[in-house]
């Protein structure tokens, strides 16, 4: 009997940790219903910020230029082109190649330089 007394009670507070979880499950779901018009709402004002900072900076030249920061310049992939081309001129300059030679590797190099930055030349 006792087996049947313990196999009750542990039906019974199954069957009230069900209807919790039922009732935390439905509170969750009216929690989320409520949320997504505030999320709507904050994304639409995150993008008027952005298109408020844009037309700032474009009205007071202060363009955010595309490239990475290394050091307190920035690099952009125009800049990394033309280092690439001068270091391979002169690579091939230095290594005893005709002048045009050293032109022709330098155009070599910044096309496949520009090929792996995704820059057309």
């Amino acid at each position: 009997m006792s087996e049947d007394s313990t196999l009750g009670n542990i039906q019974e507070q199954l069957i009230a940790a069900l209807e919790k979880s039922k009732a935390a499950s439905k509170t969750l779901e009216d929690a989320k219903a409520k949320l997504a018009p505030l999320e709507a709402k904050a994304a639409e004002a995150q993008e008027h910020v952005n298109q408020l900072m844009n037309e700032y900076s474009r009205l007071t030249g202060n363009v955010r230029v595309k490239g990475r920061v290394k050091g307190k310049y920035n690099q952009t992939p125009e800049s990394k082109l033309a280092a690439q081309e001068k270091r391979s001129y002169s690579r091939a300059i230095n290594s005893g190649s005709s002048e045009a030679e050293a032109k022709k590797r330098a155009k070599e190099a910044v096309k496949k330089l520009a090929a792996r930055l995704g820059v057309k030349v």
